[in-house]
């Protein structure tokens, strides 16, 4: 069985099932850019896109290492895909369309120990930003917060958007600056970084 390469080298063809799949995800999670299409020619892209479907653990560790990686070597996943690695990555694909308190995702981010995006839940049908820290990498964040678990077993700390009041400048009639005041639902500063602190 041959697996999915990038790049040349010859290598022996007596490697074990566990060698190949650990090869398979690492190249997976080295061409995220060019593989993570769902048109995946590779054998490890199929392997990955079938996983995906199912919510099973090879497409899991892939979003995982991603998800925790440095944007600057693993990439990103973005689009529709990374919608659709969300829903498997934090476990609802696993459960499946009977789930009672069913979640989608969309403009979702994944990687560099973030994970940001808009989620529509039955508490806000409308839907509402979001973001994810790993709480390996990123220190508690200040206010309101829940702690997550995705499917591989990596905690996040996760928050919504909250009521922000926005002040924008214009000049009255007198001449004078004065602020026009509205209420948005935005996200909460970001917290820090524990290898910057």
């Amino acid at each position: 069985m041959e697996t999915a390469r990038q790049g040349g080298g010859g290598g022996g063809t007596s490697e074990s099932h566990t060698v190949n799949h650990t090869r398979s995800v690492e190249n997976i999670h080295r061409s995220s850019h060019s593989i993570f299409p769902v048109r995946m020619p590779t054998l490890g892209g199929k392997i990955f896109s079938n996983s995906l479907q199912s919510g099973g653990q090879f497409a899991n560790d892939v979003i995982g290492m991603v998800a925790r990686g440095d944007m600057r070597s693993t990439g990103s996943i973005t689009g529709d895909l990374a919608a659709q690695s969300l829903q498997s990555y934090m476990g609802h694909t696993a459960i499946g369309p009977d789930d009672t308190e069913k979640v989608s995702y969309s403009q979702v981010e994944i990687g560099g120990g973030r994970i940001t995006g808009r989620e529509v839940t039955p508490e806000h049908p409308q839907g509402i930003d979001f973001a994810m820290y790993h709480a390996g990498q990123y220190a508690k964040p200040e206010g309101s917060y829940q702690k997550v678990f995705s499917a591989d077993g990596a905690a996040w700390y996760k928050q919504h958007a909250v009521d922000t009041v926005v002040k924008t400048p214009f000049k009255a009639p007198d001449g004078e600056i004065d602020y026009q005041k509205e209420i948005v639902k935005r996200l909460p500063t970001p917290p820090k970084r524990k290898d910057r602190m």
